[in-house]
Parts: structure tokens; C-alpha cells; sequence
């Protein structure tokens, strides 16, 4: 394997998790974006449904981010117990 090292295996497993975040908070926003400028278009009512759903996209971003950054903390609370009680 590329990675040979276990430490370097969890550096690189934290990165791609907190890259997460980041692709959450994106994501989220430009679909909210997408939906309302189609409903806009469609519908005759700019920038009505754009900006709401913009506003949509961009609470359900944070709330993903949040959500992820919370099971992050998780497993990393689990993983300190872990060592913790392996030492005792």
C-alpha cells in the first residue's frame, strides 16, 4: 500500500474528513442556487425563489457541516478513550 505507516493512514483519513466539511457547506449552497434559478426561469418570479432557496442551500450546508464536525468529534472523544483505557 501507498501509505505504509498507521499514523500516516489516520493524518490522511482526518484529512478527507475534514475536506468534508468544506464539500458540504459547497454543495449544499449550489444546489439550493440551481433549484431556485430553474424555478425563477420557469416561473417568472426572479429573484424570488432564487434567493430563498439560496438562503435554504446555505442553512442546509452549516447544518451538514455541523452534523459531520459533531461525528468527527465522536469518533475522536472514542478513539482518546480507547488509548486512555488501554494505558490504565
Amino acid at each position: 500500500m501507498f501509505f505504509r505507516s498507521k499514523k500516516k493512514q489516520a493524518l490522511w483519513g482526518d484529512l478527507g474528513k475534514a475536506s468534508l466539511l468544506g464539500i458540504h457547506l459547497v454543495s449544499c449552497t449550489f444546489v439550493g442556487f440551481a433549484i431556485g434559478y430553474f424555478l425563477d426561469k420557469w416561473l417568472g418570479t426572479q429573484p424570488w425563489f432564487l434567493i430563498s432557496f439560496l438562503f435554504f442551500g446555505i442553512a442546509a450546508g452549516f447544518k451538514n457541516m455541523y452534523l459531520e464536525a459533531k461525528k468527527i468529534h465522536e469518533e475522536e472523544k472514542r478513539k482518546d478513550k480507547g488509548v486512555d483505557e488501554q494505558k490504565g
